[in-house]
Parts: structure tokens; sequence; C-alpha cells
């Protein structure tokens, strides 16, 4: 998050302008990459983003566009959370395909998904108000609805940390699993 920090006085002026750009083009480049798995996903009649993955990131979105401080970041995670329902769409829709191997998973996707996704959103939303209510890396110049409070840039670099090498994991696990690329692209990856 960081756009609404105040460096302290020794860091240069444009330090919060430039991070906030490369965060801009960071989070263009992940939407396109969430948009490239839906066009994936349709084209190729599977899904890219592995299960637990989809629902962890479902999870992260729904949280983090409910404790986001700043309008611009809220309505980031909400573009993602709108798009990302396109990966569970496509996921819902072609994971029969994918699961032929194990009948009991194929016949409960859509429950197993349900239950993945709101433990995510449980696990993300514990772990976020545990950070807020203790003030976790309050400091000066580190704001949260207007008032010195928590290092929310931290909160959002650790709770990402875990949606990221899940997918790296799951993602490489599921390549070599399955035995195809089904789902993703060079262009996603």
């Amino acid at each position: 998050m960081g756009t609404m920090d105040i460096p302290p006085s020794h860091i240069p002026s444009h330090t919060i302008p430039i991070s906030t750009v490369f965060l801009q083009i960071g989070g263009m480049l992940w939407t396109l990459s969430y948009i490239l798995y839906v066009r994936e996903s349709f084209r190729s009649k599977s899904y890219g983003m592995p299960l637990f993955a989809i629902a962890l990131d479902f999870g992260w979105e729904v949280v983090y566009s409910l404790v986001a401080d700043a309008p611009l970041e809220r309505m980031v995670f909400r573009i993602w959370l709108v798009v990302n329902c396109g990966m569970i769409f496509g996921m819902l829709r072609y994971a029969r395909f994918e699961w032929r191997h194990a009948p009991v998973v194929r016949q409960n996707i859509t429950a197993i998904f349900a239950v993945l996704a709101v433990g995510a959103v449980l696990g993300q939303w514990a772990f976020a108000s545990w950070w807020i209510r203790n003030e976790i890396g309050k400091q000066e110049g580190k704001f949260y609805k207007g008032v010195i409070g928590p290092d929310m840039t931290e909160l959002m670099y650790w709770s990402t940390v875990v949606c990221q090498l899940n997918l790296s994991a799951t993602s490489l696990c599921q390549l070599v699993i399955r035995q195809h690329s089904g789902g993703v692209s060079w262009g996603i990856w």
C-alpha cells in the first residue's frame, strides 16, 4: 500500500511517487495476467491457477478490498476480485476435465472450492485483523484511517508472500501432475 505514507526527512521526496508508479505498473501487469488466465481458460477449456491458489487469491482480494485505506488501492483490489471471479468461473466450468482421475473431487469441486475460499477469507481476515488491532509496525509516517497506525505496506508484503509462494509451488506441481499446460500461456508466466 504505502501511497498514504510520509517518508522520514532523510528519504528523498521522490521516493513515494516513484514507489507508487512501480506499484501501479506491477498492478497493471498483475491485472493483465488475470485477464490472460481467464482468456486461456476458455481457449484451452482448462484452468491455469491451481485450486488452492485461486482460493487464497480470492480471500486476499476480498479482505484487502475492505481494509485498504486509499481509494485507489480499494478500487484495484475490487477490479482484481471481479477478474478473479472470471478465473473461478473457468475453474468451476472446466475442472471436471482435469479431475477425471479423482471422481470424488470432480463431483464436489464447487463445494471443495467454497470451503477453500471461505477458509482463505477467514485466514486472511484473521491475519489482517491481528496486524491492524496490534498496530504492528506503527511508526511515524505510517498512516491508517487518517492517524499514525500499523504498517500496511508490511502487512501487504507478508500476506502476499504466502499467496505468491503457494501460487508458484502449486503451479509447478499442477504442471507436473497434469502433464499439460492447459489454462496457462507464456504470456502469463
